[in-house]
């Protein structure tokens, strides 16, 4: 063998062990891979499970025996199932006697930086947030162990404007984005965090005067983004957050629906995801709030009573000029909008049916309120109540029907709640205050209405879209 064939030899065993070296390369950073996976996906299967863990673990433990000997700084008799629980019990233990205990176990504190985070609420008194921050804040962390990827330090986000000085630290991406962030760091939609963060984006990009349609928009038509507003069963919804979650952000929705910086086809689609049938918001039109919208009215009542009128003059007029035709009676019922609690319109089929096959062609108000309208299977006339507490009116679109007055307690329990409603005729009933719209009804109408309580409001003009 020549030297020539000797090197040419040599150098195709070379490449052959290249070339098995990084196959073997690729295979361990292959192996990592799926390595850290495996291990994310563990890590991530155990945040899911802490807050059942803890649930039981607090139904089986002598959550007093445990206080007494940390009260007693007895950590030698603390066994290990009890010192994992301690963190979880942070409402009882109280800060002086966590700071000891981490003090006996460090290895403790990433389990309590993740328990006030699931646990961090806007109704938690600020000092007793910064005092539990501080707590934290002056301890060395290991944030691998946390698994922190928060951009801000752990005692920040912990504090009473961690919420608030996240969102404004993202505030140049998308919500949706926002989310995904949220998700790496462990914040899931199921942590009240990350509702409150949510809230703050929508708040912050309204103060800079941006558009927040996008926002909104991932709220209302994405599965994720729908965990945090009114849903129902039928509805492809990732979770359910947290009522907190939920009452934080439909209240930014609607500081930012009434701040008039969304598209109309966002907002049209914002109003009908706000009003759907939800165990805990259901209809706000309704004389007696569900919790959910009791809870959103305390914390901005202007944006909630801005939204409530709304939709009902949307109702209102969408009954008066699609389908009884009377511009007379639409003002006249205008001036009662602050009186008025809840709307309902019943379409005959032939109004219906005529109004939803050019339902594009209509304003987006209107289509947000032909949508809440129901169908009447039987009759011509439609029908249109108005509630006002104590009293309910109907109103009928063929002139010639009368106005017809019920009192809630008495007539509306057999009239108007006694089960579907096929005409316009189930409306009617010998036992109610029948108006006729003879000359001058106005001045009768609105006398019969002062009678009853119902006082006339300052006139509304019509909003402009």
């Amino acid at each position: 063998m020549g030297l020539d064939d000797w090197l040419d030899e040599v150098g195709e065993r070379q490449k052959v062990v290249l070339a098995g070296l990084g196959t073997f390369q690729q295979q361990v950073e292959e192996g990592m891979r799926q390595l850290v996976l495996r291990v994310e996906t563990a890590q991530q299967r155990a945040d899911d499970r802490e807050p059942d863990r803890l649930v039981r673990m607090r139904q089986t433990l002598d959550v007093a025996a445990v206080l007494k000997k940390l009260q007693e700084r007895d950590f030698s008799s603390l066994t290990r199932r009890e010192q994992r629980a301690v963190p979880g019990l942070w409402r009882e233990v109280g800060p002086e006697r966590m700071a000891w205990f981490l003090d006996q176990s460090p290895d403790s504190l990433p389990r309590l930086v993740r328990q006030r985070l699931r646990d961090w609420s806007s109704s938690e008194d600020a000092a007793s947030q910064r005092v539990w921050a501080r707590l934290v804040g002056q301890r060395a962390l290991e944030k691998r162990a946390l698994r922190w990827a928060l951009p801000m330090s752990v005692e920040d986000a912990l504090g009473a404007n961690g919420p608030l000085m996240l969102a404004v630290h993202w505030l140049s991406h998308p919500l949706g984005g926002v989310v995904e962030m949220l998700k790496n760091a462990g914040l899931k939609p199921g942590a009240p965090y990350a509702g409150h963060v949510i809230a703050r984006h929508l708040r912050q990009r309204l103060n800079a005067r941006k558009d927040v349609s996008e926002g909104l928009k991932f709220l209302v038509d994405v599965p994720l983004g729908r965990t945090w507003l009114p849903h129902n069963n039928m509805d492809d919804v990732a979770v359910s957050a947290p009522l907190e979650s939920r009452v934080a952000v439909v209240s930014a929705a609607l500081e930012c629906w009434a701040h008039g910086q969304v598209a109309p086809d966002v907002r049209g689609r914002l109003e009908e995801r706000l009003i759907i049938r939800d165990s805990v918001f259901g209809d706000p039109r309704l004389t007696t709030l569900t919790q959910g919208w009791d809870s959103v009215r305390k914390v901005d009542q202007a944006a909630f009573d801005t939204f409530l009128t709304a939709l009902i003059q949307q109702d209102l007029e969408f009954f008066f000029e699609r389908a009884m035709h009377e511009q007379d009676r639409r003002k006249f019922w205008l001036n009662y909008l602050g009186s008025i609690r809840r709307t309902t319109c019943w379409l005959d089929s032939v109004t219906y049916d005529a109004l939803k096959s050019r339902l594009a062609t209509l304003p987006a108000e209107q289509q947000a309120a032909f949508r809440r309208a129901k169908r009447l299977p039987r009759g011509d006339v439609s029908a249109f109540e108005l509630s006002f507490g104590r009293h309910v009116a109907v109103e009928f679109s063929r002139t010639g029907n009368a106005t017809y007055l019920y009192e809630q307690e008495r007539d509306s329990t057999q009239v108007l709640r006694r089960g579907a409603v096929e005409s316009a005729r189930d409306l009617k009933s010998l036992g109610a205050i029948r108006l006729v719209h003879a000359t001058g009804w106005q001045l009768r109408f609105e006398q019969a209405l002062l009678e009853l309580g119902i006082a006339k409001d300052r006139p509304v003009k019509r909003n402009a879209r």
